[in-house]
């Protein structure tokens, strides 16, 4: 097995520092590409290729249209020319009083619609924009009471389309209305003309400031971005034109790619995202460049030749505008898109990369940037698109898109931040700390109606605690909160508390400012694990911090931070520690302040750096070559300019070699800086982070059993992996491959594995992290038969071999064929392979005739050699012979058999077309009953529903499988009549419930008990059941252990397979949680899911009646599931019955019941099937049960005077020819619709065994009866061809008729009742939640998973299933076999993993294979509401726990259950005690064992004396 462990991570994981689900919201994926976004009021309009789209502000989708018309919008078709008029690319995208204004590449069209009715085009102009899609325009409307929109286009002169002439070409333009509302340009001068043999201009942002129009813009091979301003008029007249600069010249960032202007402190500024044209990749490549509006109209500067026809040149001076700080804000790889806003007078900015990641960045009040925040990222890793934009009515999220795709994005994940000091030094202005909650929030998320500057946001100072902790002995901590609230003379409550336990650890009151407030506390009962608070309070103002010392081993880089931690600085080790761990020589703050880091300066020459593209994991091992490396220790990592350095380590070094390690990181192109001064670095080379490889395609994906067949994976990225890994859990050894040949493909020999019919799964691993590729299916090695030499020519001699068929499709460059003839041996060159046959041919050494009998060919493909013979010349012998005589006997066995074929023929073509006749009718019953049957079945629905009480529920589910003993655990007696207890059992009691009462005690003992190889399965699921009702009277202390246990659990499982957990139930955790959810959820159940689980199960029954039910095979004609089907019986005729009930009970409380009733039976029902429905009947309509069981009664005929008595099995019954009986039917008594039954008392209860298929059959015969005619039987001579699958159509109309039951119960159990989720439900969700979180879990997919498998894995399936664990009624094989059918679906509609279903897969899937997409999407969005939902505080929950365990008192008896946890311990007892004694703190426990072990065995000594006595 591999000798350390490795992580699986999904082909779509991203790493922990860049997607969090928590950020993300509502998204919408389009068909086309996406070109212009639009925002206004509550609306959100998009444009892509043909169509356009408006949502509302959550991005729920409200209409589309096709581009020009009011059709619906079509897809585009790949490969057609962007200037045909198959595409319509959106050129320009305004809203603007209510109107929407959209300008397409087609005719340059422009068209406005309404707002609110995008359907109704008001006005539509043609030749209004140019026709080149790759470039936008720009336009805005003027503030003139007359209607005017300033518009400027693509200067470039595409073929075919408008404009077709350059002179025709205006960039900018103002467009009015004429008077049937057509958009034109009614002055000459209300446009620019391009100067002639200009460069073609790209406009990117256009907007009104102040008085005038601004328009920015780069020329084609661009030296420079301009920035031109035109004074706001009727007629166009430039005022002064600027040169952007974005950094220095040698940078040339020349193009921009987005743009936004705002305002921020009350001033205008305009901020844009350069480009170089270059297409080399650098850590510099794109910058955000930001500059001041203000002073931009002061000075004029006429002169435009450069680019319009306007202006002197003797006046043509260059001005030039510089960024703010005269340089840019922020460089980085791969810009694509910027947006900014103003929050809490700190800029904000949302920056978008070519590599599909949504950064934010803060600016401070020195316009000085802080390093990039990754809040999102699209898996699909395509460019951002230009266009970021704010929600209109919610600020707390934004859209960003890429190329088919919007997103609505949350503009911070405040959560992730766990303390107050976390929290504010992250210095995100959208984040605060929440006193009340004790987290950091969103300001709106925050109650600021409960206590003073209750939301601390960065700007305000002093509203964070510092905590420091100092052991002062082995046993004792002292930790101290120190903070300045601003009040004086108050009395402040300080006070310590262990989250995990609720334990206050210290309770103080206080009066001093600043405060600080030092408590001593015992670390006996302190983990690292727990999480702890200190909270001030007083005068209506609260101060409050988090803090967790198993954080400390994190916190590396330096004295300040971790002391300022609560933890503690080991000098000599240079390392954070816990102080519940301490070491001797650690800082304090003072002196922490007074270490400097130094950075080195390295004079180095460097040739190559191997490998330079690696993934966003890191890379353990880079080869870096040069000179002078002798004397370096460390590196510097430089990426985005905003952002610190990173020390990269120095594994070895000599003078021209060093090995270094690089860490993990965002995707971007970063720089390994050689040469640093602390300043600038002079000599660096670029590091390129990219995604993790992924697998596209493995070819072939089949090798044979002895292997080295050439394997090629092809994706994205392969050169990233660092080994290529098969595995297989049924083979011993592992095969690893190295895999460096190219960026897309990886190829490798397939190794041997002699076990055929094998599947080997492929993976990459990246950084110790395996990532699944794919499956290589291993075969038979192909056999070759032999060979035959077809012609042998002067120079050539052609071969031919024979072999079997295979799936192998082994090509010609793969198998070699050698030739051996005497001393030589030679080539045969493959010319072509067949399915039984390879040709190959072979150049001769000499002319002259080949002995075929001294050749021997030798066949090697792969590690496959085998060696073959010639055909043998007496078998060809033997063909020639053969051949005619099989001629002969095929000519005399023609005309024999021809005159019988004559006869036959009649005959057969008539038993054909009765045949084709019966099919026919066959499909056209199953048509119409799909369409004309009554498909809702009319449920009779009893008055009342027979719930369980909680403790048979409870007991039900607990112990499913255990009946015995169940009756053990309830309190049967009222406790003043229970028999006392002796003292001695009192005591032992007691002994027993405090140490299980002992929360550390019972997690080590469940761990020492699990880890003991036959504590088995079984043990596990019965100790987790005993412990649920030990302590069902203590939820709060039983939900505490569960937390600690799945902490334990996820512990183990999440370096492994985290999507694994919770899966089975294979410990007793596992088993807890179902207990605990059952527990908690069995009020929800019965008040908002049982009735629809009643409602079900009540149709299914109906619906299975309705049609003929084998009484042997138990198979119904309807049914959900195939293997259940009875297709063997359809013909039916429905028979209704005027059933008497006589007085058989013998009291006057039957004269009611005696009354006649009518029963609806069939006639192919059994005797006693007949009975089953008229005892339903009789409860349907009476409301209670009779008073006699089913094999309590028997039926007689009523005819006239006469009566008949009727069984199942009588003198009348048909025998087979094989002794088996039929059971006597309805009809088999021939009794017609209207008759008259008795219900009789029966004398004789002797029951046949009916289902013993070996003695009786029903509507199913054997197998040696299927073919042949029974006798007397009233279908002898009738008997027809059953197909199976003509009568499938029977499952859908099923499916159909019990639908509105399943939809309504799905429903039911994920809807969430008046927006509130239960409580057991959000709280174990959020649970969940925060554990991934501190686990650095971001995949959606585990955390998705693990609910799954927590909620409905657990529970609903459960009781899906099993329902008579609610309520008081019979599972019959045949409802369970739909209740399956049925909770496959449920479990479907919760899982991630898209079906793709062909014609042969199961029915059972098919049949709700379309029902499935629906009930993904209900599920997430039920998912999705339960994490929306108010988090459930800790008191809430503990109420609502403490309610529910006063609900189960005296439920169960509380000695049994100790009794039975005791004996486990009684059988590991010296495993628990040796456990015990090597871990520390259990000194009580132990000895309270041993006392136990004495008392149970002074008992027994007891007991055996009496029974001597």
């Amino acid at each position: 097995m591999m000798s350390r462990t490795l992580t699986v991570i999904s082909l779509i994981t991203v790493w922990h520092l860049s997607t969090d689900p928590a950020c993300s919201e509502q998204s919408y994926t389009f068909r086309n590409i996406l070109n212009n976004i639009a925002v206004a009021e509550q609306y959100v309009l998009v444009a892509t290729e043909n169509c356009l789209y408006k949502f509302d502000h959550m991005l729920h989708l409200l209409s589309e249209t096709s581009a020009v018309n009011a059709t619906e919008c079509r897809k585009s078709t790949k490969g057609t020319s962007m200037n045909t008029t198959s595409v319509y690319y959106n050129i320009l995208l305004l809203i603007y009083n209510g109107t929407v204004l959209s300008c397409w590449n087609q005719d340059g069209i422009c068209i406005e619609r309404e707002l609110n009715n995008l359907k109704n085009i008001t006005t539509s102009t043609a030749k209004v924009v140019h026709c080149d899609p790759k470039h936008p325009g720009v336009g805005f409307l003027l503030a003139t009471k007359k209607f005017y929109l300033a518009v400027a286009l693509y200067t470039g002169q595409a073929e075919n389309c408008w404009p077709s002439a350059k002179n025709d070409i205006r960039p900018i333009s103002l467009k009015s209305k004429s008077q049937n509302g057509n958009l034109i340009t009614d002055k000459p001068g209300a446009s620019v003309l391009l100067k002639e043999n200009a460069k073609d201009l790209n406009f990117v942002d256009g907007f009104l400031l102040q008085d005038y129009l601004v328009f920015i813009y780069y020329p084609s091979h661009p030296v420079d971005a301009r920035m031109v301003i035109i004074p706001e008029d009727e007629e166009l007249s430039f005022h002064s034109k600027y040169s952007l600069m974005c950094g220095s010249k040698s940078q040339n960032r020349a193009v921009i790619l987005s743009a936004i202007k705002f305002s921020a402190l009350g001033n205008d500024f305009w901020a844009g995202i350069f480009t170089s044209p270059s297409i080399s990749l650098t850590t510099e490549k794109t910058a955000l460049c930001i500059y001041s509006l203000n002073n931009i109209t002061q000075f004029s500067n006429k002169c435009f030749l450069e680019d319009f026809n306007h202006g002197d040149p003797e006046s043509c001076d260059t001005n030039i505008l510089l960024p703010i700080n005269q340089t840019a804000t922020l460089s980085h790889g791969n810009l694509s898109a910027v947006y900014a806003v103003e929050v809490n007078k700190r800029m904000v900015f949302f920056l978008g990369t070519e590599s599909g990641q949504l950064l934010k960045v803060t600016l401070d009040s020195n316009w000085k940037a802080s390093c990039p925040e990754v809040i999102y990222e699209f898996s699909n890793e395509n460019p951002v698109f230009r266009t970021i934009r704010e929600d209109p009515v919610n600020n707390s999220y934004v859209y960003v898109a890429t190329v088919n795709e919007i997103k609505r994005v949350k503009v911070a994940n405040c959560e992730r931040f766990e303390s107050c000091k976390e929290c504010l030094s992250a210095l995100d202005p959208y984040c605060g700390w929440c006193h009340s909650q004790k987290r950091c929030t969103l300001n709106t998320e925050c109650d600021s109606s409960v206590a003073q500057d209750n939301w601390a946001g960065i700007a305000e100072d002093g509203n964070c605690m510092e905590v420091n902790a100092v052991p002062i002995s082995n046993t004792q901590v002292k930790i101290t909160a120190t903070g300045s609230t601003g009040l004086n003379q108050v009395n402040w409550r300080c006070v310590f508390q262990n989250m995990n336990t609720g334990a206050v650890l210290c309770n103080k009151t206080l009066r001093e400012n600043p405060i600080n407030c030092s408590c001593v506390i015992s670390t006996n009962m302190l983990f690292d694990k727990d999480h702890f608070s200190v909270i001030l309070e007083g005068n209506n103002k609260s101060l409050s911090e988090n803090f967790q010392f198993e954080k400390c081993s994190t916190l590396q880089n330096g004295c300040l931070e971790c002391v300022k931690s609560g933890c503690l600085w080991c000098t000599k080790d240079s390392e954070c520690r816990s102080p519940l761990n301490p070491c001797k020589d650690y800082d304090s703050t003072t002196t922490c302040k007074k270490l400097g880091e130094k950075i080195p300066a390295y004079k180095i020459d460097v040739n190559l750096v191997q490998p330079e593209r690696i993934s966003y994991l890191g890379k353990e091992r880079v080869t870096i070559m040069g000179q002078n490396f002798k004397n370096i220790s460390s590196l510097v990592l430089i990426g985005t300019s905003s952002c610190k350095t990173e020390k990269v380590k120095v594994l070895s070094n000599s003078n021209t070699q060093a090995i270094i390690s690089l860490p993990k990181s965002h995707k971007e192109t970063k720089g390994l800086c050689l040469d640093f001064d602390g300043t600038n670095c002079h000599q660096a080379k670029n590091i390129y982070y990219l995604s993790l490889p992924s697998c596209a395609q493995i070819s072939p994906n089949i090798s044979w059993s002895r292997g080295g067949r050439n394997i090629s994976i092809y994706g994205n990225n392969i050169d990233l992996l660092d080994k290529l890994m098969l595995l297989h859990k049924n083979i011993q050894q592992n095969y690893t491959f190295e895999c460096s040949e190219s960026l897309s493909r990886c190829s490798f020999p397939a190794p041997t594995l002699m076990k055929i019919n094998q599947t080997i799964d492929m993976y990459m691993e990246v950084q110790k992290q395996l990532i699944w590729c794919g499956r290589l299916q291993y075969d038979n090695d192909p056999t070759f038969l032999h060979f035959s030499v077809l012609s042998d020519m002067d120079e050539e001699l052609d071969l031919r071999i024979r072999k079997t068929r295979d799936s192998l499709n082994i090509q010609e460059n793969e198998l070699q064929v050698i030739v051996h003839y005497k001393n030589n041996t030679d080539q045969c060159k493959v010319q072509n392979i067949t399915h039984t046959t390879v040709f190959c041919k072979v150049r001769k050494t000499s002319k002259e005739k080949i002995n075929e009998a001294k050749m021997k060919v030798t066949v090697i493909l792969g590690n496959f050699t085998q060696e073959l013979e010639i055909t043998k010349e007496w078998t060809q012998f033997l063909y020639i012979l053969v051949v005619p005589l099989l001629i002969i006997v095929i000519i005399a066995a023609y005309f024999v058999t021809r005159y019988k074929a004559k006869q036959l023929s009649n005959r057969l073509s008539q038993q054909v077309e009765m045949l084709e006749c019966q099919i026919r009718q066959e499909i056209r019953d199953g048509f119409a009953e799909l369409q004309m049957d009554e498909m809702d079945v009319a449920v009779q629905t009893p008055a009342i529903i027979f719930f369980f009480d909680y403790k048979h529920f409870a007991l039900k589910t607990l112990f499913p499988e255990s009946q015995q003993g169940k009756t053990d655990l309830c309190e049967t007696i009222p406790s003043p009549f229970q028999t006392r207890r002796s003292s001695k059992d009192e005591n032992i009691l007691s002994i027993l419930k405090k140490i299980f009462e002992n929360k550390r005690f019972l997690v080590n003992l469940i761990h020492t008990l699990e880890n003991q190889s036959n504590f088995s399965v079984k043990d596990r699921c019965m100790f987790a059941s005993f412990l649920a009702i030990c302590f069902q009277n203590n939820l709060v202390y039983l939900t505490e252990l569960m937390e600690d246990l799945i902490r334990d659990l996820m512990d183990q499982s999440s370096n492994k397979h985290p999507k694994l957990m919770l899966r089975r139930t294979e410990s007793v955790v596992e088993k807890l949680l179902t207990n605990w959810m059952s527990t908690c959820l069995y009020g929800y159940l019965r008040e908002s899911v049982g009735e629809h689980l009643f409602q079900l199960v009540n149709t299914i029954n109906q619906r299975i009646h309705k049609g003929p039910i084998d009484a042997v095979t138990c198979k119904a004609l309807y049914t959900l599931n195939e293997d259940w089907l009875l297709w063997q019986m359809t013909e039916f005729k429905s028979l209704e019955l005027n059933v008497c009930f006589k007085m058989v009970l013998g009291n006057e409380e039957e004269e009611d019941a005696s009354k006649n009733i009518k029963a609806t039976v069939l006639d192919c029902d059994t005797i006693g099937q007949a009975k089953e429905k008229i005892l339903q009947t009789f409860f349907n309509i009476k409301g209670y049960v009779f008073g006699l069981s089913l094999s309590d009664i028997g039926l007689e005929l009523h005819h006239g005077q006469a009566y008949q008595a009727l069984s199942d099995i009588d003198s009348s019954s048909v025998v087979l020819e094989n002794g088996i009986k039929m059971l006597n039917t309805i009809k088999h008594y021939k009794i017609e619709n209207g008759a008259t039954i008795n219900v009789i008392q029966k004398k004789n209860c002797d029951i046949p065994d009916i289902d013993n298929p070996d003695l009786y059959c029903h509507l199913v015969l054997p197998e040696d009866e299927q073919c042949n005619d029974s006798q007397n039987i009233e279908t002898k001579g009738k008997q027809h061809l059953k197909v199976k699958e003509l009568y499938l159509t029977k499952l859908l109309s099923t499916k159909v008729a019990i639908h509105t039951a399943v939809e309504k119960l799905f429903r039911s159990i994920w809807t969430i009742p008046h927006h509130k989720p239960p409580i057991p439900i959000k709280y174990f969700f959020d649970f969940l939640d925060s554990q991934a979180e501190n686990k650095k879990i971001t995949d959606p997919e585990v955390l998705h998973i693990w609910k799954t498998n927590s909620l409905p894995l657990r529970f609903w399936i459960n009781i899906l299933k099993n329902p008579q664990f609610v309520f008081d009624i019979k599972k019959t094989p045949l409802l369970d076999s739909c209740l399956s059918v049925i909770a496959q679906a449920f479990m479907d509609g919760f899982s991630l993993v898209e079906q793709h279903l062909g014609k042969s897969a199961p029915t059972n899937k098919l049949l709700y294979a379309k029902d499935i997409p629906m009930f993904r999407e209900e599920v997430k969005a039920y998912y999705k509401d339960i994490r929306d939902a108010p988090p459930v505080s800790h008191a809430e929950l503990k109420e609502f726990l403490t309610q529910e365990s006063k609900k189960h008192e005296h439920e169960f008896k509380e000695d049994v259950p100790l009794l039975e946890l005791y004996k486990y311990i009684e059988k590991y007892f010296e495993e628990v005690m040796s456990t015990l004694k090597r871990d520390a703190g259990f000194e009580v426990e132990r000895e309270q064992l041993l006392l136990l072990k004495s008392l149970f065995k002074e008992k027994k000594s007891c007991s055996w004396e009496e029974v001597q006595e």
